[in-house]
């Protein structure tokens, strides 16, 4: 069995490279004294949330609608102060003997991001288990399947089945950060806006991978062990990609190039957000994960997280099964959403609080 290495965005869900890094993060300066911050919970969304315009003015953040999302999304849904504590927004699922501690992460992040890792410390120095994301898992024939449809094909390119105005973006986003633009013109258009994302993030620092994979340095150091979530077939998603349609492709390519805009001009205020759980600041400021939503072969990003939000809310409840206390990172988009996993593990009959350690 042989383990491919798709591209980070297919790997947001399917996939947790940060496994696979050897090289230790890079040193942080101890956290000056902060004072205290707010972590918050959902309530019921507003019925006519304002859509969002990217030029709105950064420090008014409220619930609004960014291209890809949908009403339901945690873009749309309120919320309000329940408790003040130092650091990002963490919440305790617990079950008789059980613990699960889950921290709160965004789409797309500062890498090496200071933060106050207080709290996370001590629940890690107190933990059993890290739980990280999913592996991806693939054979011969879905690496010879992955190999044939990353390309664009023998007499055709890249920017040949684009239209025009999408092929000229593409092409201004990567002159403007340096690449040169010839570089994914033998690549399918899906599989190019992909490479191109990873590259356009690592150049300025974004990483699709944080906070879990600081978590996995620290259960590192602590020799915690750590168990993927799930185990998914590579092939399956490799499949979706190949059998995408002329038009769904062509929305995939848009609407990850809306992302790498917006990311760029937000990021940075989203990872500061999150550091002191202002998580209004924080959602207002964050892209969808536009890639993933078209190899789920969404409209939108709905089905999708319908789908992250059954499979997170299993997670934890699969880990409280078991005596122990256990970690695990899971996007915010899932956790605050309408119905989203906090909510369907309360139901559950699981008390959900946050932690003060």
């Amino acid at each position: 069995m042989r383990t491919i290495s798709l591209s980070l965005a297919v790997l947001l869900v399917t996939a947790s490279p940060a496994l696979a890094q050897t090289a230790a993060p890079d040193a942080f300066m101890p956290p000056p004294p902060k004072p205290k911050h707010t972590e918050l919970q959902p309530q019921s969304p507003p019925q006519q949330p304002a859509p969002r315009s990217q030029n709105q003015p950064q420090n008014q953040p409220q619930p609004q609608t960014q291209p890809g999302q949908t009403a339901d999304d945690w873009a749309t849904t309120e919320i309000t102060i329940v408790a003040k504590f130092p650091g990002p927004a963490l919440w305790r699922v617990k079950k008789g003997s059980s613990e699960v501690y889950i921290l709160g992460g965004l789409p797309v992040m500062e890498k090496r991001f200071d933060w106050d890792r207080g709290r996370i410390t001590r629940i890690l120095d107190n933990a059993n288990v890290l739980l990280v994301s999913p592996t991806a898992r693939a054979g011969l024939i879905g690496f010879t399947e992955w190999q044939f449809v990353k390309g664009a094909g023998v007499f055709s390119n890249a920017y040949a089945q684009m239209p025009a105005p999408m092929a000229a973006h593409f092409k201004a986003i990567a002159t403007a950060n340096g690449i040169d633009p010839r570089t994914y013109q033998h690549d399918n258009p899906v599989y190019a806006v992909m490479k191109l994302r990873d590259a356009v993030y690592e150049k300025h620092g974004l990483g699709t991978h944080d906070p879990e994979k600081m978590l996995i340095f620290m259960a590192r150091d602590r020799k915690l062990p750590m168990k993927p979530i799930a185990s998914y077939s590579a092939a399956s998603l490799i499949g979706k990609m190949g059998g995408l349609s002329a038009q769904a492709k062509t929305q995939c390519v848009a609407d990850t190039l809306d992302e790498i805009d917006f990311a760029l001009g937000h990021a940075a205020i989203a990872s500061k957000a999150w550091a002191v759980a202002d998580l209004n600041a924080a959602r207002a400021n964050s892209p969808n994960s536009a890639t993933l939503a078209c190899l789920e072969g969404a409209d939108s990003t709905r089905a999708l997280l319908d789908r992250t939000t059954q499979d997170a809310v299993k997670a934890v409840n699969d880990a409280l099964v078991k005596p122990g206390k256990s970690v695990v990172v899971f996007p915010l988009s899932i956790l605050l959403g309408s119905n989203g996993a906090l909510d369907q593990l309360r139901a559950g009959g699981a008390e959900v609080t946050v932690p003060e350690m």
